[in-house]
């Protein structure tokens, strides 16, 4: 007793398809899996330039803070000077008095500008190292896009396999002799094969599927 056409077809185009298959589904669960990878990268990249943006706001802060207590110590250590010189009845505009009180005040303009200088360099270094992260934030999430994109890629070529399978294993049976033999056109086969596997849900659905192979051979 001879096989059924429609099952012959199937089983026919089912070796075909069945390693594009295999194949397609490990590489959609790779692309899955680096997409996921890339997000996970993207988010931890913005993570760390917030971090480091809240540090860099922190050590300014600091360093204000350092350069307001320069300011009163040298305040301070100014009027307590200028109090005893003049309580001494010290001249301080000349003579070891003045050098006392000009070296406090090139000792503090010293301090306050290396002060302001390292805020500088720290709040530069911020944001180059925040405009860095964000970038490498913004590449992880493009190639994430990339990987979604293939994924979605491959759900296509899912489904464009199996059709393959089915047409490669109807194209086999019609040249072995079915439908008429070789003779017989694709067409005629795939109409044959549709009217046949008519009965069922299954063969209302192939039947269907037959009418738009049938529509984009034309």
């Amino acid at each position: 007793m001879g096989m059924d056409p429609v099952t012959l077809a199937v089983a026919m185009g089912g070796m075909a398809a069945l390693s594009s298959l295999s194949q397609n589904s490990a590489a959609n669960q790779q692309a899955k899996y680096q997409q996921a990878q890339m997000q996970a990268n993207a988010n931890a990249a913005r993570n760390q330039a917030r971090v480091t943006a809240e540090k860099g706001r922190i050590e300014a802060e600091n360093l204000d803070r350092e350069k307001s207590a320069l300011h009163r110590e040298y305040a301070d250590i100014q009027s307590g000077n200028v109090a005893n010189m003049g309580a001494l009845g010290v001249d301080m505009s000349s003579g070891s008095a003045a050098q006392v009180l000009s070296g406090n005040a090139a000792n503090y303009a010293a301090d306050v500008g290396a002060n302001r200088y390292q805020k500088a360099v720290g709040q530069w270094e911020t944001r180059q190292n925040v405009r860095a992260q964000e970038a490498n934030a913004a590449n992880f999430d493009s190639a994430g896009s990339y990987y979604g994109s293939t994924v979605k890629g491959l759900g296509q070529s899912l489904l464009t396999a199996g059709m393959q399978g089915l047409v490669s294993g109807i194209g086999g049976y019609s040249m072995a002799g079915g439908f008429g033999g070789a003779a017989s056109s694709s067409t005629g086969a795939l109409s044959d094969l549709g009217k046949r596997a008519s009965n069922g849900v299954f063969g209302k659905a192939l039947s269907s599927g037959m009418k738009m192979i049938k529509t984009v051979g034309g």
